[in-house]
């Protein structure tokens, strides 16, 4: 019937429609993504905290009795003092640490400590280095009015980056609030991804969106959970202390921890001073104090990570590692995903062609 010239025009018709179809389709989908691009990150962040933190949503409502309006309610008001709290107790400690400084600095106080005789034995740039810190130490008005441009770069190098942080965590509020308002609905949007889900790939469309939701949860209780701990607990020991900065460094540890970079960076500078300004007893203690918490997190992460996944942990660790590379800090918890589900589909590929094939050869015919 093809070969007529009726069938022909039929095929060309409907490959015509099908073609304007896909055309809409596809300009529909574009359209939406440029609307959806300025609030995307926003949107991001919210689905994962809603995927993170849903259990816990879960246990708020049965053991309080709450409806799911109330309990999202709470939960979003939870989240947003557990991240408004330290970055308003750490701004008011630079705050008041700079305006401390600059009364002893207007009064000709000594801020910055003098330089210990050993520093002249640093390799290549000890002599060096010992003349500018007894300078500072003697006259810091003096070295900051010779070192004034300088000064003025840096000064706009932290503005700028105190305004990325001060946005970055306006667009964490609101993604926390646009989580509240998924979990309130968390029942119907499952639902609804799931049908979704098992449209494109059946049950194993179903079996992805299971693997993306415990890896979310995993990585977030092993990557952020741990992180929390530990710079918490660090930043106790350096209260106790006595070391100056302490909020800011406790800050700097978290953030290095989450991005897999590691306090390491930040603690072994303030361990070297701990034992050149504190005490031998109190450096020591200090030091044995520490030096534990920079290695907990080796041990602690993957066990928690690896929890209830049949991913193979080092699946899951190339993903956070190379997904923060890639893409910051979503990329944490979207590479870790994306390579869950690749590896998944590996391995059903790969078990798939070692199914036993059915025997097609005839049988022998017996004479």
């Amino acid at each position: 019937m093809i070969d007529t010239e009726k069938g022909k025009a039929e095929v060309a018709r409907f490959a015509i429609d099908v073609a304007i179809r896909l055309a809409l389709i596809a300009a529909v989908v574009y359209t939406s993504m440029l609307l959806l691009q300025p609030v995307a990150p926003l949107l991001l962040w919210a689905i994962i905290l809603a995927v993170a933190v849903y259990p816990l949503f879960l246990l708020m409502r049965q053991r309080l009795h709450l409806g799911n309006g109330l309990a999202a309610a709470l939960m979003s008001l939870v989240l947003l003092v557990l991240l408004v709290t330290p970055v308003v107790i750490l701004a008011a400690s630079a705050i008041e640490s700079l305006d401390d400084y600059a009364r002893m600095l207007m009064k000709g106080g000594h801020i910055v400590p003098p330089p210990p005789e050993s520093v002249r034995d640093w390799p290549m740039i000890g002599q060096r280095a010992y003349e500018f810190w007894l300078t500072a130490s003697n006259d810091l008005k003096a070295l900051l009015a010779a070192h004034v441009g300088q000064i003025a770069s840096l000064g706009r190098f932290v503005g700028r980056i105190a305004a990325g942080v001060f946005v970055e965590v306006l667009q964490f509020a609101g993604a926390i609030i646009v989580a509240g308002i998924l979990l309130a609905y968390a029942e119907t949007l499952t639902e609804s991804v799931r049908g979704l889900a098992g449209r494109i790939a059946s049950s194993r469309g179903r079996h992805f969106l299971e693997i993306t939701g415990s890896t979310i949860r995993n990585v977030s209780q092993g990557v952020i959970g741990i992180a929390l701990l530990q710079s918490a607990l660090l930043g106790v020991g350096m209260l106790v202390a006595g070391v100056p900065f302490a909020g800011a460094i406790t800050f700097a540890c978290l953030v290095l921890a989450i991005v897999q970079v590691g306090p390491n960076v930040v603690m072994i500078p303030v361990i070297i001073w701990a034992w050149m300004y504190l005490p031998a007893l109190h450096a020591g203690l200090f030091t044995v104090y520490t030096a534990p918490l920079l290695l907990v997190d080796n041990v602690l992460r993957p066990i928690v990570m690896a929890r209830g996944l049949q991913t193979p942990m080092a699946v899951i660790l190339a993903g956070v590692i190379c997904g923060t590379l890639a893409g910051g800090l979503i990329g944490l918890f979207v590479g870790p995903v994306i390579l869950a589900v690749f590896y998944d589909l590996v391995v059903a590929w790969v078990a798939n062609g070692q199914q036993p094939q059915p025997d097609t050869t005839p049988d022998k015919i017996e004479v």
